[in-house]
């Protein structure tokens, strides 16, 4: 591939038979177009409709209701195998509907981005969408502009751009097209090109276009992370796992009953069927839409609260979290330069109050008392003088304030704006700005001249070059030095404002600078790019939920220290370099030392991945932010990649599995909250509906070894697992948040879905009302009543033991029937349609007929509810004794 950097301008313009003048003949661009392609980054192919199906279709529970099915046609029940598939039916539309609406989300957010680009064409300059560029197009670059594919630059004046993207650099770069190099350097150096992804932020320049598409350095980067993520996510782990147990349960159940019929010299095929109605008994059919439901309503509510996630998993994977590895700029700062402390020639020291470009805020004194900033006329005309020496410009767009220009020049512009100075106010003060030299790299100042009835010559720029230029004697030099440091030790960016009074000199380059030795120095302004509002209370909560923040930028380290501290960061001065991760990484304790360390700076694309490895080879679930290009790796990486919706590059946004769509770290907080409810109340209606089916299993497996009719019909347990059952679980997921849920620490593996405490709760629930629902069927059959009364009231007192069994799963301790129920609306209405439907299966001659069911008597359902309530607060005072929470 050719090193464009390495070559002249004219070599170049040659290579791509291109002309700085004319640019490319509109023929030219068609046929290079036609071989080239698209100026466009392939994104990642999205599921077909068929893939999303066979997704939700290829689920062991699914595999097992379908054996189930077969089953029982095979056995000649009709009803039963068609019951059966109804719930494979729900199961897999559930889940399929829910990715597909998913899937359209992130694309109709992919389909947004549209940019354009000004090239020269047949001697004119022309607009053109982005993805018309090609190989030897003239770019035109302007301040603000985006750059849509790597180039060569042909002419540049006073020209840099933004190159975060790529490096995580946060500082404009400086460019020059003279520039030439002998030998291969990094990206981030070299001066004479620019890249697909960046953006202008001064000047202008003009420049031949290298690589498009996926050649670019943006496209290279892409190309790598092309495949989905293969890992699978906590939640998909605990899934497998619970399948995995329903098959023991089942198989355990049906070939138990096999045995324990032979034994006692039952029908041979009448235990086969007693054996699938227990296997079938055995499975949570409603799980999957359970399952499904509950992640799609978080997905909503992760929406609702600006995190998009691109899949269901993903969303209950956040709850899992226990480090969050975030970017500094524009997740936990502003990404806003802004002055927050001045201090005078005189050591006058002043505090400014606001929120990164928003124009309002106050001024304050070292005592913290407000003042005017009108009555102190060095400050007035110190902050006068460094916003009249800017080019930025401060716009409104829908409420958000933001600067187009030089970020720096931005921080004065905004300070201007809080005392209602601007440029434009020059002009109210009858001054003219007649001379300026603009800001670059080997200056490190810029330089303005107003003239009114006499003229002003202002410089703002680097301390020690203004210092420099002034000349002070060395008592005022060592002085104004001191200043500069105190600044720069609160982890500020420092600049210094200087001046001429009745400057007399020409406007002309040469005379500005032969006039620069006898400038005056103001004071110096400390620019530091403010923590967001909201990141305080937010890392507070992460880190009472026992979450560790750790903060990755390319920031110094001391600047970085300074801004964990000040968000109250645990452990916010212990700190690591990029070097210092390449020199330990691969040595013994490497893993343990990143556990310890809170905040990353200068840090490279490879030492993030290297990072969100290092963690996860601990044990931990990182949940990774990042925004540009080069963080791309590690959020492919992490077990939760997070970008920025707002600033975010496409590629990032491909890499990750959330996008926030308001930038901010709280929205992350809050996902993680959402997550932990959401595991919360899988947990509740697993053990539910678990529950449930261990009451069938023991009740029915007590009456082959009594050698008793069956209690139930077949048909009875489909109706409790599919009708009765899965109104309640469904509206378990709608649960609020128990008060502790962010005051736990992070689970740990002993808190997984299937473990002892989950085995005890199923076992404790499934054999004490199965005992008390054996118990009634064999009260009522020795009180000669017949069986299909004994069974459709054992059917009944199953129905109502296993609504009232809620009570004890929705509350992690204590029991459920307290003001908080009437809070979940959903589950009041659902139960109350469960005692509905059930009812209808007692009372309703139709229903009489399908489910083998008949009315029963008043004084039956009185025992019914006495031995429900009992069973009830057995489970929960022994629940209470185990300490099965």
């Amino acid at each position: 591939m050719e090193k464009f950097y390495q070559q002249t301008t004219e070599d170049t313009l040659q290579h791509f038979e291109s002309d700085r003048q004319q640019g490319l003949s509109s023929k030219t661009a068609s046929q290079r177009l036609e071989k080239y392609g698209e100026n466009t980054i392939q994104q990642q192919e999205s599921h077909s409709v068929w893939a999303l199906l066979w997704d939700n279709v290829n689920n062991l529970i699914v595999y097992l209701l379908i054996a189930a099915a077969l089953l029982s046609f095979a056995m000649g029940e009709t009803i039963e195998g068609v019951a059966v598939l109804i719930a494979v039916v729900i199961a897999v539309m559930t889940g399929f509907i829910t990715e597909l609406r998913a899937q359209k989300s992130i694309d109709s957010l992919q389909d947004m981005i549209y940019t354009t680009a000004k090239v020269i064409r047949d001697g004119e300059v022309t607009e053109i969408e982005s993805a018309q560029i090609v190989p030897g197009d003239i770019l035109v670059l302007e301040e603000g502009d985006a750059i849509a594919a790597d180039a060569r630059l042909l002419e540049s004046s006073n020209f840099a751009s933004i190159e975060s993207a790529l490096t995580g650099e946060s500082e404009a770069v400086d460019k020059d097209a003279n520039e030439t190099y002998d030998e291969d350097i990094p990206l981030g150096d070299r001066r004479n090109v620019v890249y697909a992804g960046t953006a202008a932020t001064r000047g202008n320049a003009y420049a031949v276009v290298t690589e498009t598409a996926m050649e670019t350095e943006v496209g290279k980067i892409s190309d790598m992370l092309t495949g989905d993520k293969k890992r699978r996510t906590p939640l998909d782990i605990e899934l497998d796992k619970l399948g995995k147990a329903i098959i023991i349960a089942a198989l355990f159940a049906a070939l138990a009953v096999l045995i324990a019929g032979v034994l006692t010299d039952q029908p041979f095929v009448e235990m086969i069927h007693i054996s699938i109605i227990l296997a079938v008994a055995a499975i949570p059919e409603a799980m999957p839409a359970v399952s499904t439901i509950t992640l799609s309503r978080g997905m909503r509510i992760m929406a609702e609260h600006k995190a998009l996630v691109k899949s269901l998993s993903a969303v209950e994977t956040l709850g899992a979290t226990s480090i969050i590895a975030s970017d500094k700029t524009g997740t936990l700062t502003e990404n806003q330069m802004t002055v927050a402390e001045l201090i005078l020639a005189d050591g006058a020291t002043y505090k400014v109050s606001g929120n990164g470009y928003e124009p309002t805020g106050k001024f304050y004194d070292t005592d913290e008392n407000e003042i005017n900033v009108k009555e102190e006329s060095a400050l007035h005309e110190m902050i006068r003088n460094g916003a009249w020496c800017t080019t930025a410009s401060l716009r409104e767009n829908e409420g958000q304030f933001e600067i187009l220009g030089d970020p720096t020049d931005g921080a004065f512009v905004v300070l201007g704006k809080k005392e209602g100075i601007d440029r434009q106010s020059a002009e109210a003060e009858g001054l003219k700005k007649i001379a300026e030299m603009p800001f670059d790299s080997d200056n490190k100042f810029m330089v303005t001249v107003y003239e009114g009835d006499s003229r002003t010559l202002i410089i703002k720029g680097a301390p020690d070059v203004l210092i420099d230029l002034a000349s002070p004697d060395e008592q005022t030099a060592e002085q104004l030095a001191s200043y500069n440091s105190t600044l720069a030790s609160h982890g500020q960016r420092v600049i210094a404002v200087g001046r001429i009074n009745d400057y007399q000199g020409g406007t002309e380059e040469a005379d500005l600078r032969e006039a620069l030795q006898d400038i005056e120095i103001q004071g110096f302004a400390g620019i530091v790019d403010p923590p967001r509002t909201d990141v305080k209370e937010a890392v507070k909560v992460a880190q009472e939920a026992g979450i560790r923040v750790k903060m990755i930028t390319g920031d110094h380290p001391q600047t970085a220290s300074m801004i964990a501290k000040e968000i109250g960061l645990k452990d916010y001065d212990k700190t690591m370099t990029g070097k210092e991760i390449d020199d330990a990484v691969g040595q013994e304790g490497f893993n343990e030392r990143i556990e310890e360390v809170a905040v990353f700076a200068r840090v490279s694309p490879e030492n993030k991945l290297q990072l969100v490895e290092a963690l996860r080879e601990e044990g931990d679930i990182v949940s990774m932010t990042g925004d540009g290009v080069n963080d791309a790796p590690a959020l492919n990486g992490a077990d939760i990649g997070i970008a920025m919706g707002i600033r975010g590059t496409e590629v990032a946004k491909e890499s990750s599995d959330m996008i926030l769509t308001d930038d901010r770290f709280g929205t992350i907080v809050d996902a993680i909250k959402e997550g932990r409810i959401i595991f919360d109340n899988i947990k509740k209606y697993v053990s539910f509906l678990f529950s449930c089916n261990m009451v069938e299993i023991v009740t029915i497996f007590l009456s082959v070894i009594f050698l008793m009719p069956i209690p139930i019909q077949p048909l009875h347990i489909l109706f409790l697992n599919l009708v009765i059952d899965i109104a309640p679980a469904m509206a378990l997921a709608f649960e609020p948040a128990e008060d502790d849920i962010m005051k736990r620490q992070p689970r740990s593996k002993e808190d997984s879905l299937v473990n002892k405490r989950f085995l005890g709760r199923i076992i404790l629930s499934g054999v004490v009302i199965g005992l008390v629902a054996f118990g009634f069927f064999s009260y009522l059959m020795h009180t000669n009543h017949e069986l299909q009364y004994a069974q459709t009231a054992t059917f009944t007192f199953m129905a109502v033991a296993q609504l009232m069994h809620i009570f004890n799963v929705r509350k992690s301790s204590g029991f459920g029937l307290d003001k908080s129920f009437l809070k979940n609306k959903v589950l009041v209405g659902a139960m109350l349609l469960s005692v509905g439907l059930q009812l209808s299966a007692v009372y309703v001659p139709f229903m009489n007929d399908i489910l083998g069911t008949m009315p029963i008597q008043s004084g039956t359902w009185g025992i019914i509810f006495v031995a429900a309530a009992i069973s009830t607060l057995i489970v929960m005072g022994l629940k209470k004794a185990f300490q099965l929470k």
